[in-house]
């Protein structure tokens, strides 16, 4: 049965069991996240001594707060959370995130019990529990951040990212809001001890607010129900699976009780059931971002540099993914052919713009072939130059020109994917990322590898869907 999760992201009352008076308490960095984020609903402290701590009133129990919250989330020492969970079940609270450490994942006799103890009591009160040994939940549109470690508020979006490390997590969403990745929901899934990535898989791939499904994981324990409800998808689903070797094994097992799998099959599996296996986590963030484009419909691919050698880097990439390149319209090299400067480079695909020294020439060139139906996509690469180095280069100065908007510009007009390449000073990348709605990367390598996971994604959807409609018909 499907289970009913929004509270975890659109709770308007939450109470933190840990956060105390003191001012050195952990819990305090909770509050700061939420109010870091803008969170408008109403949250209380409960401790054995009531107070306040930075703005917060501290009871000394739920029987004591104004009114039921919506969430609970455990903050303590873990021999408290059994106690805690049958007080919540007492008041018909529900929707509990545990951050508590030192449970299963310890290894120890002690802390198994306190697994099967709080394993015991969510299945016969009916409760829904994150973690433990979690960062909890958050949400940007409604400002809820649970962390107790610091987190920035990436942009709003329905990118929703699942991770079983909560390290990992806190990193990716670093990452996130550097390169302006759209976070929806987030969940730090902890040990799995109730909930785990399968209980919410079915839950997003239903949620309106939810478009990518992201996910690091270290191991899989209910592998074939996770690709029954992955069938069942009409979004993307990308999946980073760490543990893969007795190194990362022993690393994962000593943080979240981590169970390794095989990743052959894995790859086999996910292959089937149209799941993406990210690479990295690198590529696993460039997906989510990439798949706010529309998709690769086709495998037709124009490519265009600023120089011959990129263009052949690129041709060598697209032959290498199975792309076809088809070649520019006649009609097309007719008309731009005469806006050469020194008319020594053909038009051909791959485009080579190195000898077109003119801004608008480029852009309305590019337009035009893009608005025609030969192309599928694009991947271009482009050199960007700061202001300060453009005034000593009059002659470069004009290609000059506002390139992420017009890339944003470009994407929502021809309703097509484009792999950008970007080479950029450092300092300037992140200024450059975080104005972008579509990914930008650092290699050729990463655009053209971005945009097959597009098309391959697209062509499993369409048999996927074929096979339904045979089977119901």
């Amino acid at each position: 049965m499907k289970k009913r999760l929004d509270k975890f992201f659109n709770a308007e009352t939450i109470a933190i069991f840990g956060l105390s008076p003191n001012p050195g308490n952990l819990g305090r960095s909770i509050v700061a996240n939420c109010k870091r984020w803008g969170y408008s609903g109403t949250i209380y402290g409960i401790s054995p001594k009531a107070g306040q701590n930075d703005g917060i009133e501290i009871f000394t129990s739920l029987s004591k707060l104004p009114q039921n919250p919506d969430l609970a989330l455990i903050f303590t020492k873990a021999s408290l959370v059994p106690e805690i969970l049958l007080d919540c079940a007492h008041h018909g609270i529900k929707h509990i995130a545990v951050s508590s450490a030192g449970l299963e994942e310890t290894g120890t006799r002690e802390g198994k019990k306190l697994s099967e103890s709080v394993k015991t009591i969510c299945r016969e009160k009916g409760l829904y529990l994150v973690g433990p040994n979690s960062i909890a939940t958050a949400y940007t549109p409604s400002g809820m951040c649970l962390s107790f470690m610091p987190m920035p508020k990436p942009p709003a979006g329905k990118v929703a990212f699942l991770t079983q490390s909560g390290g990992v997590g806190t990193a990716m969403v670093e990452r996130m809001t550097i390169d302006a990745v759209p976070l929806g929901k987030f969940v730090s899934l902890g040990n799995k001890t109730v909930l785990d990535e399968v209980d919410f898989l079915e839950y997003l791939i239903d949620d309106n607010d939810t478009e990518v499904i992201c996910m690091y994981l270290e191991d899989l324990r209910r592998g074939r129900e996770f690709l029954e409800i992955a069938k069942q998808a009409h979004k993307p689903i990308i999946v980073y699976k760490a543990n893969i070797s007795p190194y990362g094994e022993s690393a994962a097992g000593s943080h979240t009780a981590a169970l390794k799998n095989d990743t052959l099959v894995l790859e086999g599996a996910f292959h089937q059931t149209g799941v993406i296996m990210a690479k990295s986590l690198t590529e696993l963030l460039h997906l989510a971002k990439a798949f706010q484009m529309p998709l690769m419909k086709g495998n037709r691919l124009l490519v265009l540099s600023p120089s011959g050698g990129l263009s052949v880097v690129m041709a060598d990439l697209a032959w290498r993914y199975g792309f076809e390149l088809p070649p520019i319209p006649h009609d097309m090299i007719a008309k731009y052919a005469p806006q050469r400067r020194a008319g020594v480079i053909e038009f051909r695909n791959p485009l080579d713009f190195g000898d077109v020294y003119s801004a608008e020439v480029q852009r309305n060139f590019l337009g035009e072939l893009l608005s025609h139906n030969d192309f599928d996509g694009l991947v271009m690469a482009y050199i960007y130059r700061e202001p300060d180095v453009l005034k000593f280069y009059e002659t470069l100065g004009h290609l000059q020109r506002d390139i992420v908007a017009e890339f944003n510009e470009t994407v929502d007009i021809i309703k097509k994917p484009v792999g950008f390449m970007l080479q950029s000073p450092y300092h300037a990348r992140e200024h450059i990322l975080s104005k972008s709605a579509y990914p930008i990367f650092d290699s050729p390598e990463d655009a053209v590898a971005c945009l097959a996971v597009m098309r391959d994604y697209y062509r499993r959807s369409l048999k996927r869907a074929t096979a339904r409609t045979k089977a119901e018909g």
